[in-house]
């Protein structure tokens, strides 16, 4: 066997804390609450013993903000990767978000206006999932990203993955995804609710 098909690398996917209520502010900039703020602190611990090196989000505050209690302790930067920003919907608010994701993931080609489809989001995470994994082979990752984005990509590796297992998600929840020689696995870490 080769080093090279030897070497994983390990992704911890971090789906953000919770984010504040207030939908006046555009999505893009949405902070974390003063709940989402304690559950990033309460992160710390249990990051630290994964032994990770590099820690990547999207450039979304709430994204950031969650990883940057873990990043702190332990003198790391954060580096942003665009293609970790959650899907764009639709162009305008929406009456009802879930019926419709719902429909995104029943048929992933569709897109309304202004919005990205399910398989285009899609794409996008698993590139950007990819690229990080092959620019830090052999490493341990932790990137920070969105709930619809990370329930994407995952069901790029496991197609059981489906909408039930978005609505599932919590904020935050985590996944480690091990890439070795091309090949993608995955599991649950834990979620929190806290």
């Amino acid at each position: 066997m080769s080093v090279k098909a030897e070497l994983r690398t390990v992704v911890y996917l971090l789906r953000h804390a919770e984010s504040a209520p207030d939908h006046r502010v555009p999505e893009m900039d949405r902070p974390l609450s003063a709940r989402g703020r304690q559950q990033a602190l309460d992160l710390v611990p249990a990051l630290s013993l994964l032994g990770i090196e590099y820690v990547w989000s999207s450039p979304y505050p709430r994204a950031i903000n969650t990883a940057r209690p873990f990043a702190h302790a332990h003198g790391l930067k954060i580096s942003l990767h665009l293609d970790l920003r959650e899907r764009k919907l639709a162009g305008k608010p929406v009456s009802d978000f879930r019926a419709l994701l719902l429909k995104t993931w029943e048929d992933f080609q569709l897109a309304v206006p202004g919005g990205e489809s399910s398989s285009e989001c899609q794409a996008r995470v698993r590139r950007a999932v990819d690229e990080l994994a092959a620019g830090h082979t052999g490493s341990t990752l932790l990137l920070a990203s969105h709930g619809n984005a990370l329930a994407l990509y995952l069901n790029s590796i496991d197609s059981s993955f489906g909408f039930d297992g978005w609505a599932a998600m919590k904020k935050p929840d985590m996944f480690r995804v091990v890439v070795s020689g091309g090949a993608h696995s995955w599991d649950r870490m834990w979620n929190c609710n806290t």
